[in-house]
């Protein structure tokens, strides 16, 4: 009885580092591919937010929800959300199918005053 409590502990540890490992997968294609997209502007990503947040959306996608922060520190300053949708493919890297920036009109306009 003692064993198998340790036996499923132990699955259920193995479980989750795996599942964290997927999440930081996720989060890092999600940050690259922003990058890429906003090559040449301040931003700033909090990658563990990213990860934490990164939900099964079927077997193979994890989709993320967070928060980008433009300008960071400057008088200009301000935050959108996102969401990107990252598929795993055995022997590839995960790969961002799908990115979208929540834009709000109200804080573009203080943005640019």
């Amino acid at each position: 009885m003692r064993a198998t409590r340790c036996l499923g502990a132990a699955i259920c540890l193995i479980l989750s580092a795996c599942g964290a490992s997927r999440n930081d997968a996720a989060a890092d294609a999600c940050g690259k591919a922003i990058a890429d997209k906003l090559a040449g502007k301040s931003f700033s990503l909090d990658h563990a937010d990213m990860a934490r947040g990164a939900k099964a959306e079927s077997g193979d996608v994890l989709d993320i929800a967070s928060t980008i922060v433009f300008d960071k520190g400057l008088s200009t300053e301000y935050s959108q959300t996102f969401d990107c949708r990252v598929r795993f493919e055995a022997g590839k890297a995960p790969g961002v199918i799908g990115m979208q920036f929540n834009w709000n009109k109200n804080d573009l306009k203080k943005a640019s005053q």
